[in-house]
């Protein structure tokens, strides 16, 4: 199910904090579907959006960390959501299955893959640029509350932490 947001020229990139991130269903490397951000509602969640595999590295320097600070936490959660062209969901099994073996299975749950049209996404979310990874941090009820690109540096990994224990 794919529930494609229309790009609403009034939610651009300077006002996209303290907005509902957009509904995102997908199927998890562990086969569940997930929506996002609903099913997650109650926890504060790190999603982390990458258009290609070269932004992997990107996303675990935000992730990684995170997960370090807040992991053991119940309360908080990190989703991956790899975003592909929906010209590629004919070999999905193959790109799933490269990424499960490569992906620890206990964090299988927390990779949803998007295969399909992200225009909209882009758009609504401002990730012009698909060479970056995008991170956004969500508070319980789906609410984005923050936002990073590209690598974290030690300024803004301290923003994320802060943005995170606030809303606890």
């Amino acid at each position: 199910m794919i529930n494609q947001p229309d790009a609403d020229p009034e939610k651009t990139e300077k006002n996209i904090i303290g907005q509902p991130f957009p509904e995102i269903t997908s199927k998890s490397l562990a086969g569940n579907v997930v929506t996002f951000p609903g099913a997650l509602e109650g926890k504060v969640i790190l999603i982390c959006i990458a258009f290609v595999r070269s932004a992997q590295n990107m996303i675990d320097s935000w992730a990684q960390p995170f997960e370090r600070k807040f992991g053991k936490d119940s309360r908080f959660a990190v989703y991956e959501i790899p975003m592909i062209n929906k010209a590629w969901k004919v070999v999905s099994w193959v790109i799933d299955s490269g990424m499960r073996s490569g992906i620890p299975v206990e964090k299988h749950d927390n990779v949803v893959t998007f295969y399909g049209d992200y225009s909209g996404y882009q758009k609504i979310l401002g990730m012009e640029n698909t060479n970056l990874a995008y991170v956004f941090l969500l508070d319980q009820k789906g609410i984005i509350r923050w936002k990073g690109q590209g690598y974290s540096r030690p300024e803004t990994e301290i923003e994320l932490f802060e943005t995170a224990e606030i809303l606890i």
